[in-house]
């Protein structure tokens, strides 16, 4: 990956002085959450202006394709129930189903 698209992966706000520094590994466990998909979303727009490509977003986020593509592109043509589609990927991807 690019440099920016990296930063961005990587960027946090910068925490108070009472807080521990974010870690990788927080990065990973707030991904073990059920997400709402009004957060995931402006997270694909900052990676696409970044720079990344559909897949890298979708891997990196742990989305499918197909739902990384309908933010990028938001054709009518392309239309399916996007936050239907992202509750049921979530489910599995959390294994709630």
């Amino acid at each position: 990956m690019s440099d920016a698209i990296e930063e961005v992966l990587t960027s946090e706000p910068a925490p108070k002085a009472t807080r521990k520094k974010s870690t990788k590994q927080d990065a990973a466990a707030a991904l073990n959450h059920c997400r709402d998909w009004q957060d995931v979303v402006p997270r694909i727009r900052e990676l696409k202006e970044a720079g990344a490509t559909v897949p890298e977003i979708a891997e990196e986020l742990q989305l499918s394709y197909v739902l990384v593509n309908q933010v990028m592109m938001q054709s009518y043509k392309m239309s399916v129930d996007t936050i239907g589609v992202f509750e049921r990927q979530e489910r599995k991807r959390l294994s709630i189903e």
